[in-house]
């Protein structure tokens, strides 16, 4: 009888010296099973060692090696020291010790837990042994994430990589500290981004500038950083909006955005915004926090871009006073530039052109934010809805609870399919009953966990509208004197100022052309 020895352990021993090395543990497995198979007579056909590799990942090359021999029955008999260190997945389990080992002829035995199956009555053992197993990787899983969950509360970092702007503390490796080499170009697009530009403008000027690329960055300081992304040569308009919209760059630590499918899968999903892990003030920043706010407010506006990508002034702010449609920015072939309403008799015919010239419009806007600033603001009437409502802080407390008492029962679901399957190895439940009770309790679990999604949603919403009417409040003297002395009119202090402003019909007796600005304070 040929024999293949099967040896796995999860992590590297203490007692390795080099990389090469094989640890003592896995030298001590290979000892007891040879011992086995010569007091066994049995031919060692080969002996087949997976080292740092965990009992769930399919992807173990020996692993995978002894199986296609075994699929041409290079040898007789699977030895292992115990069946987890064969695997701790039950569907594996259940495919080749129970079907497939069957099929090409193999038998599969362990030593320390007494598996064998050329005893047919050992098959529910070996159920519940890959089942405990399993749950075993499971409880493993869990703990490891309720560690990292810890140190992301405490503010550590505990990703692979820095983010593009920082790099690890020499004296602790958890706390992030300004990369000097490229703050500055973490600065620059703040800026261009709040003077107007777009990320389709930005990304250029920086190719242009023959600026490393955040990738290209790393792995010029060696590091062994990968990006997904086929074009890590040029700066992208992906890029861009990560970088204005993370918030590590005003000193807050943000993580827990992504995580594994589950602990059998190595397939990343984003998580929704309320179940990232924000502290505050953790490091050094790069951006100030009135900057920061006043980009996200930019974005929010969603403003379109001109082909060259820049933002002209009254982008996404001019409203048709009589039918409600947006006036779009056009130009006739001597070059003059106006306004036009889209719902106009020449584009649909639904209203009139509400036409406006651009520097008319220019000039009288300045001149309005001018007697704004100068003559009626007043920083003793600010509006009290600008504080954040009782109402909404109600909202998601409750939301909150609800959330949580979905969670408790997705847990009690867990917890009963857990049973179920148990209780169906041992044969108390039927296959026909297990399937109905499993399906509905899948079908609830299902149900309750896109709740779930929903509430985090709304949550997401109510924080990202408190959290804007902070920013409003407190930002709303310093715009003002920001911009008192002001020489030329520009994007950054019409979009500070103006939210939307109504353009009516010229009347062609008075020639009047009602124009309604409406402020943001």
């Amino acid at each position: 009888m040929k024999v293949a020895i099967y040896c796995r352990l999860s992590r590297e021993d203490e007692d390795k010296v080099h990389e090469s090395d094989e640890s003592e543990s896995i030298q001590n497995q290979k000892s007891m099973l040879i011992n086995y198979a010569i007091k066994e007579n049995w031919d060692i056909y080969n002996i087949y060692c997976d080292e740092d590799y965990s009992g769930i990942d399919s992807e173990r090359p020996e692993f995978n090696k002894l199986l296609e021999d075994a699929q041409s029955h290079k040898f007789d008999i699977v030895l292992c020291k115990t069946q987890s260190r064969f695997t701790r997945d039950m569907v594996i389990v259940e495919k080749y010790l129970h079907n497939k080992f069957i099929e090409w002829n193999i038998r599969f035995v362990s030593l320390v837990d007494h598996v064998d199956t050329l005893d047919k009555g050992n098959k529910k053992s070996r159920q519940i042994n890959g089942l405990v197993n399993e749950w075993y990787l499971e409880d493993l899983s869990e703990n490891i994430k309720k560690t990292f969950d810890n140190k992301r509360k405490q503010g550590l970092h505990i990703g692979a990589f820095v983010c593009y702007g920082y790099k690890r503390d020499i004296n602790n490796k958890n706390k992030l500290v300004i990369d000097t080499e490229v703050a500055d170009i973490i600065k620059l697009i703040y800026n261009l981004y709040e003077q107007g530009n777009g990320v389709t403008k930005i990304a250029q000027i920086l190719n242009d500038k023959g600026i490393l690329t955040p990738t290209k960055y790393k792995l010029s300081k060696g590091f062994n950083f990968q990006n997904q992304r086929k074009n890590i040569e040029y700066w992208s308009e992906s890029t861009i909006k990560k970088i204005l919209k993370n918030e590590v760059y005003i000193g807050n630590m943000v993580q827990g955005y992504n995580k594994k499918l589950s602990y059998k899968s190595k397939k990343m999903v984003n998580c929704p915004k309320s179940e990232w892990i924000v502290v505050e003030n953790t490091h050094e920043p790069i951006i100030t926090k009135e900057q920061f706010f006043k980009v996200q407010e930019i974005f929010k506006r969603k403003t379109k871009k001109c082909k060259n990508g820049e933002v002209h002034l009254f982008a996404n702010k001019l409203i048709c006073l009589d039918c409600g449609a947006k006036l779009y920015k056009c130009q006739n072939d001597r070059g003059y530039i106006y306004f036009s309403c889209k719902s106009s008799k020449k584009l649909y015919g639904t209203c009139t052109r509400h036409s406006i010239g651009y520097d008319n419009l220019k000039n009288l806007v300045a001149n309005k934010i001018r007697e704004k600033i100068l003559t009626y603001y007043d920083f003793d009437n600010v509006p009290d809805d600008l504080f954040v409502k009782k109402d909404m802080l109600n909202q998601v407390k409750l939301l909150e609870s609800q959330k949580d008492l979905l969670f408790k029962d997705i847990e009690s679901i867990n917890k009963v399919l857990k049973e179920l399957y148990l209780n169906k190895v041992n044969g108390k439940v039927s296959e026909d009953v297990f399937e109905d009770l499993n399906n509905s309790f899948l079908f609830d679990k299902s149900d309750k966990q896109k709740e779930i999604y929903k509430i985090e949603n709304i949550l997401s919403n109510l924080r990202e509208k408190e959290l804007s009417n902070e920013f409003i409040n407190k930002q709303k003297e310093k715009i003002v004197n920001h911009f008192i002395e002001f020489k030329e009119l520009n994007y950054d202090i019409v979009n500070s100022f103006i939210d939307y402003i109504e353009i009516g019909e010229r009347n062609k007796k008075t020639n009047i052309q009602d124009i309604v600005i409406h402020w943001n304070f």
